[in-house]
């Protein structure tokens, strides 16, 4: 079991646009961690970095942590930069409990920072030789995802789209949210297709915005702002072969590495009390449902339908909106509000008695998927 707690949380104003560089934005919320946890700079020793898809993570030979460390004047005694995609704010506050444990560093501060709309074309990728095929970006191989769960277990249009609703009613609850006009199932099936069966409404906003927490252990937490919230599990499992796995449209990596991380922290899905599910796209919601065992293979779809996920539902879920509805944080939002969660201070969003909370990251070509549990107690 883990020794460490998140003692701080920050981040910055989510928006389409900010005028700000990713590199402003990135120390903002480091600062902002940093107060929220009533600690000052001079305390950190440990800085972990994700750039962000616009940004890179290496400029010409320098790395992404170094220069971002030089402008928060750090010199840590650990530090380093992940790049598992959108699981990498939550391998992230792995990796820092994991430091943490080993006394690599004493307070470490975890960061995600992104500025989209300073670089054109972040999203006009090609995916490696898919795209000769035709295949281009994330939405279409998502798409496929859906197209196969729809043909397996009679997922319907209106399943997906009480994702999409739900979400923004949390949003329309979360005063940052970056969209928070409210949002019904008619206005959901209107909406156009991106690429069939998923419409803009399926997928995740594009925001400048950045995040961070502060992770440090338990015992250097007990004087600190807030009370700490518990590193209580976590593990990672991938697929890297992609569509060379039979499974690799119908089961996410969330299968394998969700028991590892239930199990590390002695608790099973019926315990998670709020879960915070990487949302990039809406079927990928109904698919982690499944493959943690939050309900059988197949019933995602019926789950949603009948408030599942809403506040009152049996698995309240992405109370600020998430990625679809709040802002694209590349997860570290989801972070975040789970500890907002568990310390209890959400108004309007906040789920009573919450004391466990997952909190999921899923990432690249549907390759990389981590998980974290986290406790009040």
């Amino acid at each position: 079991m883990s020794r460490a707690v998140i003692a701080g949380v920050g981040h910055t104003p989510l928006a389409a646009r900010l005028e700000r560089s990713a590199w402003a934005l990135q120390a903002e919320a480091v600062r902002a961690a940093v107060a929220d946890a009533g600690l000052t700079p001079s305390a950190v020793d440990g800085l972990i970095t994700e750039p962000g898809y616009s940004q890179g993570v290496i400029e010409g030979v320098t790395p992404h942590f170094l220069r971002l460390g030089a402008m928060l004047g750090l010199n840590p005694r650990y530090t380093a930069s992940e790049v598992i995609g959108g699981a990498s704010s939550v391998a992230m506050v792995q990796r820092a409990a994991m430091a943490i444990g080993a006394g690599l560093c004493e307070v470490c501060v975890c960061v995600f920072g992104d500025a989209p709309s300073q670089a054109e074309g972040t999203w006009r990728y090609g995916r490696g030789d898919d795209a000769a095929f035709g295949l281009f970006g994330a939405p279409g191989l998502h798409a496929l995802a859906a197209q196969r769960q729809m043909a397996l277990y009679g997922t319907r249009p209106e399943h997906l789209g009480a994702v999409a609703v739900t979400m923004r009613h949390h949003a329309s609850l979360t005063p940052h949210a970056q969209q928070r006009t409210p949002l019904t199932l008619d206005d959901y099936l209107a909406s156009r297709y991106l690429v069939e069966p998923l419409r803009t409404l399926d997928c995740c906003l594009i925001s400048d915005a950045a995040g961070a927490v502060v992770v440090t252990s338990a015992a250097r937490a007990r004087d600190l702002r807030h009370p700490a919230v518990r590193i209580a599990g976590f593990a990672q499992a991938h697929n890297l072969t992609s569509f060379a796995a039979a499974d690799y449209l119908t089961e996410l990596p969330a299968r394998r590495c969700g028991p590892a991380a239930f199990q590390m922290a002695g608790v099973g899905p019926a315990d998670i009390d709020v879960a915070e599910l990487y949302d990039c796209f809406t079927i990928v919601v109904l698919m982690q449902l499944e493959d943690y065992g939050f309900c059988a293979k197949g019933e995602g779809g019926a789950f949603v339908a009948a408030g599942g996920l809403g506040l009152a539902g049996a698995l309240p879920t992405n109370t600020a909106g998430g990625l679809l509805s709040e802002g694209f944080g590349g997860g570290m939002l989801h972070v975040i509000e789970a500890v907002r969660q568990l310390r209890g201070g959400c108004g309007a969003r906040q789920v009573s008695d919450a004391e466990v909370a997952l909190v999921s990251g899923h990432g690249l070509g549907m390759n990389t998927h981590a998980t974290l549990i986290l406790s009040r107690n």
